[in-house]
């Protein structure tokens, strides 16, 4: 139950002592035989209590280290009676494992529920599968997932649960839950057709509602389990005093800090890290709160039946087909290079964008695999060609809009401030030139203004033709030292 916080001066404690002394005076010369017939029951001050909560978020369909999760989380329950894990969303892409499955995303939703998990935030990259999907694997979980703030839908997706009351051993905690909305339109990041006929409003916004839910005031701890990121947990803590704890995810960050007395955590990404919390609660109020950041791949211990459901997911050896050689460790920039060239090769067009953050790992030294390549792409995204001039190009890649890309194809320098298209010469190409540009279709459905009517859009994702390239065009591939982005 929350408390209110009261302050009081030294005087006034001493007013109420000699009160409180005049009291019991006039107490010891009333009827003694009365109050030994009725005694009155001396008030029991309530005991701290000892609660233990673990959190990961991030995960992105990394499923290795869940053998180790659930060793630590077992031993914990053999002493303790109010453990709770915790995660603070972005469970999908990430792994082909996962994200591949012929069910997708089931294997990391069915290793966290073995694991113990309680809840789950709702992130951005949940809607990567579309939501029929994720619906499925909603309702398949052992553990809620949740969101407060998708405000309305009209697609058929069933609105998650904003908020949910978790008790154990007679404690309550109150979870709830917001996604980052950075996007377009007030959406989260992801694709845009995977949102379609869903609206949101803004997470702290949303929070505000269970300020007055009596279920939530009425619970011994009020946690927000949020996909929001380090900003937006900051917002809530300053603005929403009935939170206790934030425990974040989103920006992939390592921090416990302080705001406003209270604290907010995030773990990393990846399933490398787990955080553990030691708190002591009493009357709604955390009297003591110690932090600590575990390494999983440093711990030894594992559960057996975990690593051995683990190794079954991960018996794909389709995956693991030598598909060509890197010759060399590639970082983002250069992985990039690679990937431009690879779909302007399968498409003819004259220039190819990919934005940067659709590219997730770099390209590694040796073998490359299918595995590889979807680990890099692993969004699932479309592929789409358009006739546009270059005036209507330089236009979008000068808008203060536009995102930074890298590109493939004719040359783009930055000339009097702004983006131009070069010919071979060095001249400028002109405005009514016409050309083909492709992109995938995150891109182009993010900025749909600009390109609006595909002139191709092709059957494969853009993953599947990196397969296609390396098979058809290119197995050994090095791009040392490049970096073409604008």
């Amino acid at each position: 139950m929350k408390t209110p916080l009261f302050s009081f001066t030294s005087e006034y404690l001493r007013k109420m002592a000699f009160l409180a002394g005049i009291f019991v005076v006039l107490s010891c010369s009333s009827d003694d035989s009365a109050n030994s017939e009725n005694p009155v029951p001396p008030e029991v001050e309530p005991e701290a209590e000892s609660i233990v909560i673990y959190t990961i978020n991030d995960p992105h369909g990394k499923i290795h280290n869940f053998g180790r999760i659930k060793a630590i989380i077992d031993k914990e329950k053999e002493t303790e009676s109010q453990v709770f894990f915790v995660s603070g969303g972005d469970i999908f892409s990430g792994n082909p494992v996962v994200d591949y499955h012929p069910e997708k995303g089931s294997p990391i939703v069915d290793l966290m529920g073995k694991a113990g998990m309680d809840v789950t935030a709702l992130g951005n990259h949940e809607f990567d599968y579309g939501q029929e999907v994720l619906q499925k694997r909603m309702l398949e979980a052992g553990f809620p997932f949740l969101c407060a703030n998708i405000e309305s839908s009209d697609s058929g997706f069933t609105l998650p649960q904003g908020k949910v009351i978790l008790e154990k051993d007679g404690f309550e905690i109150a979870f709830i839950s917001v996604v980052e909305t950075s996007s377009a339109d007030n959406k989260p990041l992801s694709h845009p057709k995977k949102l379609k006929g869903l609206e949101f409003t803004e997470g702290v916004d949303a929070m505000q509602a269970y300020r007055n839910d009596s279920e939530v005031m009425s619970a011994d701890l009020v946690v927000a389990l949020t996909h929001y990121g380090r900003g937006g947990d900051r917002m809530i803590l300053e603005q929403h005093d009935f939170v206790d704890l934030v425990v974040g995810g989103h920006n992939h960050a390592v921090y416990n800090e302080q705001v406003k007395g209270r604290y907010m955590v995030q773990s990393g990404s990846d399933l490398e890290l787990l955080t553990k919390l030691n708190l002591s609660v009493k009357n709604g109020e955390v009297t003591s709160y110690t932090y600590e950041l575990i390494d999983l791949n440093k711990v030894t211990e594992t559960d057996a039946a975990m690593e051995e459901l683990i190794a079954s997911y991960n018996n794909r050896p389709e995956f693991f087909e030598e598909l060509g050689t890197s010759l060399q460790d590639h970082d983002r920039n250069e992985t990039a290079c690679f990937y431009t060239d690879a779909l302007r090769a399968i498409t003819g067009a004259d220039v190819v964008f990919q934005n940067y953050g659709g590219i997730r790992a770099g390209l590694d030294y040796g073998s490359i695999t299918p595995f590889d390549l979807y680990t890099i792409d692993p969004f699932q995204n479309g592929l789409d060609s358009f006739k546009m001039t270059v005036g209507q190009l330089e236009g979008f890649l000068n808008a203060s809009y536009a995102p930074s890309l890298a590109y493939s194809g004719i040359v783009m320098e930055y000339r009097n401030g702004r983006v131009e298209l070069v010919a071979a010469d060095g001249s400028l190409l002109p405005d009514a030139s016409e050309i083909t540009v492709a992109m995938n279709d995150y891109l182009s459905n993010v900025y749909e203004e600009d390109f609006q009517q595909p002139t191709s859009t092709y059957e494969k994702t853009t993953a599947e033709y990196l397969i296609d390239y390396l098979k058809q065009y290119q197995s050994e591939i090095n791009y040392g030292d490049c970096n073409r982005g604008i």
